[in-house]
């Protein structure tokens, strides 16, 4: 029957004055908006089966309020949940929307405007369906760096790492209408959206909101970043400053108009989707007496920051983490062991193309593994999609801990994740992939 799609998109951006997110000592609230935030959405139909593609100019989202978006979008087109794939950007410099790893104040009342927001933009997509077809096409591109830097010490941090993995290709997907011009403009890459330091106080949609302004208006099309397992990437701009931000937004841009300019045609006239929720299992609490060092250290690390009159951004941020470590505690005092965190995986089937979306802070490591072991011929593998749990890191990572592989897990509120964690995350991938293409064959 062939392919239909419409596309559409909304601004999200809040009002001046909300609490921006991803850093803990950010020196007050936003003062400005830099460049509006957006949500996108696609509308896929091959005549039996409906798919919604959203991408949102935001950091991430919790389970719950993920569960309150997918429904508001759900009820707005008739849509199985499952068929509902939500992307964060994962800009560091927009509004708090996420329980996980509080940073700051959340605007309740700005909340609660996203889900018809959303559902809306979704609905107008939906209205606009019309006949389509998919191109397919890669480009060199690097804009990010390795973050995990080791010191001559041996100790891990958030630095420079030259020689590590990091994305170095942008992977695009244009839907066109019969006469060829496109109607959406969808592009993959991970690196994180850091560009800019906690001392902004600008809204922004980071460097990939600065690609998503030129293809907009390059080819009057919607356009969609779509961010991957982004959990090891920062952005390579040694100076945090909105020109570093246009910089690598130029860069991404190029190198999505080169992907195009090479792209061929892509098999997109079957859909499918495919959902799981799996336990990923945590590490045993460390004994009583660590645990009530830790508790004790954070409540004097919190009082200090009160005494000495830190911003309440940093207070706050301090704060959290005291019922987050007694929480511990108590798993610890309890003797408790074999423990495990929720994490959700969903796969969709575009034709040939297949998008994974993983819960998580993902290490890219397990983005090539799955898409090295999917059936499909081309394979998108996505972090901060439908909620987000925590990192995802390597065994490699866990054991030399680091940001990501020991200390983010405090921010989260959650014991670590066991060093099996991620594979058994990425097989889970991979059998959901399985399932998808044989369920598509049958």
């Amino acid at each position: 029957m062939g392919l239909s799609a419409g596309a559409a998109e909304v601004r999200i951006t809040p009002p001046i004055g909300v609490d921006l997110c991803g850093y803990g000592s950010r020196p007050g609230p936003s003062v400005a908006v830099h460049d509006d935030l957006w949500a996108h959405a696609l509308v896929l139909d091959d005549g039996a089966t409906r798919l919604a593609l959203i991408a949102l100019d935001l950091l991430s989202t919790d389970f719950a309020f993920d569960r309150v978006l997918r429904t508001a979008v759900s009820r707005a087109i008739s849509l199985p949940p499952e068929q509902i794939l939500i992307n964060c950007s994962h800009t560091h410099a927009g509004p708090m929307t996420s329980g996980a790893m509080r940073t700051g104040g959340a605007d309740e009342a700005y909340l609660s405007t996203l889900p018809s927001l959303i559902a809306g933009a979704t609905a107008e997509a939906a209205g606009r369906l019309e006949r389509v077809r998919l191109r397919y096409g890669t480009a060199p591109m690097r804009v990010g760096i390795n973050r995990r830097e080791r010191l001559e010490d041996g100790r891990i941090v958030l630095g420079r790492n030259p020689s590590g993995v990091v994305d170095d290709e942008v992977r695009v997907v244009t839907v066109e209408r019969s006469t060829g011009t496109p109607l959406a403009v969808l592009f993959h890459h991970a690196c994180h959206g850091t560009t800019l330091s906690g001392t902004n106080r600008m809204i922004t949609a980071e460097w990939m909101g600065a690609a998503n302004a030129r293809l907009r208006e390059r080819f009057d099309a919607v356009p969609f970043f779509l961010q991957g397992c982004a959990g090891q990437t920062n952005p390579d701009c040694p100076e945090p400053n909105f020109e570093g931000v246009e910089r690598l937004g130029a860069l991404a841009y190029h190198a999505v108009v080169r992907a195009i300019t090479e792209a061929r045609p892509l098999d997109g006239t079957r859909l499918a989707a495919a959902w799981e929720r799996i336990a990923l299992p945590l590490q045993d609490p460390p004994n009583v007496e660590t645990v009530r060092a830790e508790l004790a250290q954070a409540e004097q690390e919190a009082e200090r920051a009160r005494q000495e009159g830190a911003h309440p951004y940093w207070v706050r941020a301090l704060e959290s983490l005291v019922p987050k470590t007694r929480r511990i505690l108590e798993l610890a005092e309890r003797g408790e062991s074999g423990l495990s965190v929720p994490f959700q995986i969903q796969a969709l089937a575009l034709g040939e193309l297949a998008m994974v979306g993983l819960s998580g802070e993902v290490f890219l490591e397990f983005a090539h593994q799955i898409a090295a072991e999917s059936p499909y011929p081309t394979t998108w593998v996505l972090g901060y999609a439908n909620g987000c749990q925590c990192y995802v890191p390597t065994a490699e990572a866990l054991s030399e801990g680091g940001y990501e592989g020991a200390d983010s897990f405090r921010w989260y509120g959650i014991l670590p994740l066991a060093p099996h964690a991620g594979d058994e995350m990425a097989a889970g991938a991979v059998r959901l992939l399985n399932r998808l293409r044989k369920k598509e064959s049958a």
